[in-house]
């Protein structure tokens, strides 16, 4: 496999993974609100959720391209995380001021400042939706 190709090849997990994190750390978020209207499932009860659980076709597409696009104009501050973290960084970012500002690109250490706020500020391109399980399966509006 020559360098471009491994390259490739290694994005492509990268932005699977990413998906599968992203996806986890919004319906850890946001899923089936109480009484008060604050959503959020304990961990253990969506952690072994996947993009393929996403209920609709088209919604699954959306899903995969907003992370796809997200990855490919950030590939080089991303570079310097995990596709796990980066996923839950960027759920938390593109949340803005209604997110977990301790859990947002802003404030993790790993990244320089400069990519801090890039990677910030790109997150916040994509639209906020409702996410939440329903038999088993994953629905959101984006």
């Amino acid at each position: 496999m020559d360098e471009q190709s491994q390259d490739a090849s290694t994005w492509s997990a990268y932005i699977d993974e990413f998906a599968r994190w992203a996806l986890g750390e919004a319906l850890w978020w946001e899923s089936n609100p109480d009484e008060n209207g604050v959503g959020g499932d304990e961990w253990e009860a969506v952690e072994h959720v996947t993009v393929a659980d996403i209920a609709d076709d088209r919604a699954r597409e959306r899903w995969m391209q907003m992370c796809r696009e997200f990855v490919e104009m950030n590939k080089e501050h991303l570079a310097l995380l995990p596709a796990e973290s980066a996923g839950q960084l960027f759920w938390q970012s593109k949340r803005g001021r209604w997110g977990v500002p301790g859990r947002s690109f802003r404030v993790d250490k790993r990244l320089p400042k400069r990519a801090r706020r890039a990677l910030h500020r790109a997150s916040s391109r994509w639209p906020v939706g409702y996410v939440f399980i329903r038999d088993e399966k994953v629905h959101f509006e984006l």
